[in-house]
């Protein structure tokens, strides 16, 4: 018989089945203390269940379904990126990373992209499947244990592998637990939602009941060379995808963030900064500049500080707010999809573990 996986379950299931075990409804939340609060994954250490209820727990349910197969630690900024694996074999990155004033987990939606935007490392594999919410929630939980109780201020970011809307059932089904005081207890500040395209599931998003902010992979300008850049995310036009956005902070949401990955000799020419700039021109947006991060084998090349700063100079007395995101990890294939895309290449050899997360080790 299949366990139950936990973290699968929304909040009110998760108490329905504690419920349905005979058990009062406090257990309920003591259980999901533990789960959430405490990210404990062993039943055997949840010492304020009874013993007897712990032993049915280790029978018929888990708490987290992943695996940890690889991780790298960067010699320069000490970020971590882990390839986990899950109950299937198949295998998701994640990435913890450390500033001065917060630590940001950048998490996975999907098992690959079937999405094909030409600088994203992920597009040069297969897409596999979507991720359940257990699963998002697995990775969001085993980084967090991973941080430890010094990081407090702790961010989570879905943009990792995947298109996160297009798995928007599961990803509003973790939102909820992601808010919920009796789970992770996140607030809109701590959690952005990025998303290449699809007007429609932006609005949508912005209708469900949960609480996120948005960030909009942009990176053009202008029609034309988004859809050279992002074949199939630019079925949609800029000023589509942008009505959403404006949609999205009409429901009572924080502004957007345009994210605009900096690709040089294609989209941070002069022209290229003017036409950006009246674009969010008094509007509710704000731009993250993103220094294009190359993979292995790559046409393009990341630019240098000196082309940054040409670009910034010029965007800034147009745009409402703009911002420069300095990559973290470049030692360690920090990449979305790099290392991922690694494993696939190697799928046939046995993968050797390197750290483990199952089941609760200190």
């Amino acid at each position: 018989m299949a366990l139950i996986h936990l973290r699968d379950l929304s909040l009110n299931e998760l108490r329905q089945l504690v419920l349905d075990h005979g058990e009062p409804e406090y257990r309920y939340r003591q259980l999901a203390t533990w789960i959430y609060a405490r990210l404990e994954t062993s039943f055997a250490r949840m010492t304020d269940l009874p013993a007897g209820y712990r032993e049915r727990l280790e029978a018929e349910c888990t708490v987290s379904s992943i695996r940890g197969a690889q991780v790298q630690e960067s010699a320069t900024d000490h970020t971590r990126k882990f390839l986990f694996e899950l109950a299937d074999g198949a295998k998701v990155e994640s990435v913890l990373m450390r500033y001065e004033s917060r630590t940001t987990l950048c998490v996975s939606s999907q098992v690959g992209c079937p999405l094909d935007c030409i600088f994203c490392e992920t597009a040069k594999g297969n897409f596999q499947r979507n991720l359940t919410a257990g699963e998002i929630l697995d990775q969001i939980c085993t980084l967090k244990a991973q941080a430890g109780a010094q990081d407090q201020k702790i961010n989570v970011v879905f943009m990792g592998m995947g298109e996160p809307l297009l798995n928007l059932e599961q990803l509003v089904r973790a939102l909820r637990t992601m808010n919920d005081a009796q789970g992770l207890n996140m607030s809109d500040r701590r959690i952005t939602v990025s998303t290449s395209s699809f007007p429609e599931r932006i609005r949508e998003l912005s209708d469900a009941d949960v609480s996120c902010s948005l960030a909009l992979s942009l990176n053009a300008p202008d029609d034309e060379k988004r859809l050279r850049l992002m074949p199939k995310a630019s079925r949609f036009t800029i000023e589509e995808l942008l009505d959403a956005a404006r949609y999205f902070v009409r429901s009572g949401r924080r502004r957007v963030t345009l994210e605009y990955v900096l690709i040089p000799e294609f989209n941070m020419s002069d022209a290229d900064a003017d036409r950006l700039g009246r674009l969010t021109h008094k509007q509710p947006f704000k731009v993250n500049l993103i220094p294009y991060n190359p993979g292995r084998i790559d046409p393009f090349a990341r630019p240098t500080e000196e082309e940054i700063d040409r670009f910034v100079t010029r965007l800034l007395p147009v745009a409402p707010a703009v911002t420069v995101r300095r990559s973290r990890g470049v030692d360690i294939d920090a990449a979305c999809g790099q290392l991922w895309n690694a494993s696939l290449n190697e799928k046939k050899k046995p993968v050797k573990e390197t750290a483990s997360f199952s089941r609760g080790g200190d």
